[in-house]
């Protein structure tokens, strides 16, 4: 679950990240495997939001959390094909009633493929 009104991300599986998540307390969850918290963290396993399932990353900045990347991964997609992948998660933000680009008092929602 996404909350834009506290910028908290839940997944099933039971990671809940906020504003001011820190890595210290990634380190306490059963995510952690020995991570530096200096590079981009993947997710060993896919995370499910709204029945969907993303890989997940985590970015930390100075131990704070500072960006959480998530790559819809239900459909297959090859690197040519990543515009496609962006309608879908452009879709999928519309349908979660998410604003692309809207600002938030804890940050703001970005979809972009590269």
């Amino acid at each position: 679950m996404i909350d834009v009104t506290n910028g908290e991300v839940s997944t099933r599986e039971g990671l809940v990240i906020g504003p001011n998540y820190s890595f210290d307390k990634f380190k306490t969850t059963k995510f952690y495997n020995g991570q530096d918290g200096v590079r981009i963290i993947y997710l060993d396993e896919h995370q499910t939001i709204y029945g969907r399932q993303f890989i997940m990353s985590l970015f930390f900045r100075d131990g704070i959390i500072y960006m959480v990347s998530l790559i819809c991964c239900d459909e297959k997609f090859s690197e040519s094909n990543e515009r496609d992948r962006k309608k879908i998660h452009d879709k999928i933000l519309t349908e979660m009633g998410l604003l692309q680009g809207e600002k938030y008092q804890w940050g703001k929602i970005v979809s972009e493929y590269d």
